[in-house]
């Protein structure tokens, strides 16, 4: 069974060693310390959980201001060893959407939009978005690595 629950900082080793695996990071260090900063920044971060422990992460972030109903999916991660990765990525999807709509809402507005950045060549997680309604927005050639294009990623609530 998969429960998830929000991440607090007592998850800095478990989360730091999956954001190092799935991430472009040089070091644990540097993983936790993103982590770490990425918490104190208001970032919101689910881990999923099985029997066997921490299984994948899921984050996001309120963009501009409440008013504008946007929030970025800032980060999706599963182990790829994991049984059944998809059952993970459904669950920790799911709950982000439920609790950034709840989050707007219980601040007086509603969530409009959820946008995510990824690599053009991420072909699961491209599939994945297709299959969860997401539509490819934009290509942002060379962003974070030169030779390397981001896809903008949305889903429109409303």
């Amino acid at each position: 069974m998969i429960t998830v629950r929000r991440a607090s900082l007592k998850d800095s080793l478990v989360v730091s060693k999956l954001l190092k695996k799935k991430y472009n990071f040089s070091s644990l260090v540097e993983a936790r310390k993103c982590f770490q900063e990425e918490l104190k920044n208001k970032d919101h971060f689910r881990v999923a959980e099985t029997e066997s422990g921490v299984v994948g992460l899921i984050s996001w972030r309120s963009q501009g201001t409440l008013r504008h109903g946007v929030a970025e999916l800032r980060r999706l991660a599963v182990l790829s060893d994991y049984s059944d990765p998809l059952a993970v990525k459904e669950a920790l999807f799911d709950v982000m959407l439920a609790e950034a709509d709840n989050y707007y809402r219980e601040h007086g507005w509603r969530l409009r939009k959820v946008f995510s950045l990824i690599h053009a060549d991420s072909r699961n997680i491209k599939r994945f978005f297709i299959d969860k309604g997401m539509q490819q927005e934009a290509v942002l050639r060379n962003h974070y690595y030169p030779g390397r294009d981001e896809l903008v990623f949305s889903l429109f609530l409303t």
